[in-house]
């Protein structure tokens, strides 16, 4: 497996892991400047889904900020079993969760 020294150690390659590079786990975020994660007790998560590949987390920020109190977009650099993308959007200060997700979905 490789050279032995003196000492008794062989000196070890590492094994080569294709299509398993860092790229696979990165997210794209985009946050308020006042968002603290720690301090988030007020804050309403929302799962969304089937948006076109062109959209960040920035363009989906903008878009839900005429919504709401908008705090955090995640978009996994994942996909669900479909092939789709998704995310999750953190709003602060949701009064009624049900009817502001009716108000998301329309």
């Amino acid at each position: 497996m490789g050279e032995e020294d003196d000492h008794g150690w062989k000196t070890v390659r590492g094994r080569n892991r294709q299509g398993k590079g860092n790229h696979q786990f990165r997210f794209d975020i985009a946050t308020t400047r006042n968002f603290n994660k720690d301090d988030n007790k007020s804050l309403t998560t929302y799962f969304f889904t089937d948006f076109p590949d062109n959209f960040g987390a920035k363009s989906l920020f903008n878009a839900f900020h005429n919504l709401g109190d908008i705090m955090e977009v995640v978009i996994p650099a994942k996909r669900d079993k479909r092939g789709r993308r998704f995310g999750f959007a953190r709003f602060d200060r949701v009064s009624e969760p049900r009817k502001f997700e009716l108000e998301l979905d329309n």
